[in-house]
């Protein structure tokens, strides 16, 4: 599942594509493997372990669902945010199947709630969504402004590996 079939890791030259590539590349059913989810996770833990009491205590678990924050079917009276924000890398996480089938089409906002308990255990299932409750926190609303937002942290993250790495 890891390695391509040469029994070489699977590589994505980020090197030769523009930003607007990456983008496409990290859209939903386009990311090519969820380990990139975890990547992430644990470029988030590195730059917060020292910072954050959550992020400390974060632990990798097996996580194999992608969430969509904003729910692609909401329940009745909401409208769903617009394909090109719905699908982004800025509105994906990846959390465990049981509880992606409970809060699939929970509001941002309920699934803010939900993951209060969690976080006064210092728990997470992904540092990928304490980082975007976070950005919803601070501005009160979940849009695709701020799912562009996260969006580009993200990215910025994930592309500083290839400067440094």
């Amino acid at each position: 599942m890891i390695y391509a079939d040469d029994g070489n890791p699977p590589v994505i030259d980020l090197d030769n594509l523009e930003r607007k590539e990456v983008r496409q590349k990290m859209r939903f059913r386009t990311i090519e493997n969820n380990f990139v989810f975890n990547f992430l996770d644990y470029l988030l833990w590195d730059r917060g372990r020292n910072v954050d009491e959550t992020t400390r205590r974060f632990e990798f678990t097996f996580r194999s669902s992608v969430e969509h924050f904003s729910p692609q079917h909401p329940m009745e009276g909401y409208e769903p945010m617009h394909d090109e924000s719905l699908h982004s890398f800025g509105n994906l996480c990846l959390i465990s199947h049981s509880k992606n089938s409970r809060l699939s089409n929970f509001q941002p906002k309920q699934k803010q709630e939900h993951f209060e308990a969690s976080f006064r255990e210092y728990r997470i299932d992904s540092l990928k969504l304490l980082a975007m409750l976070a950005l919803m926190k601070k501005n009160n609303c979940w849009t695709a402004k701020e799912t562009s937002q996260h969006e580009d942290e993200m990215l910025d993250l994930l592309l500083a590996t290839r400067k440094s790495g």
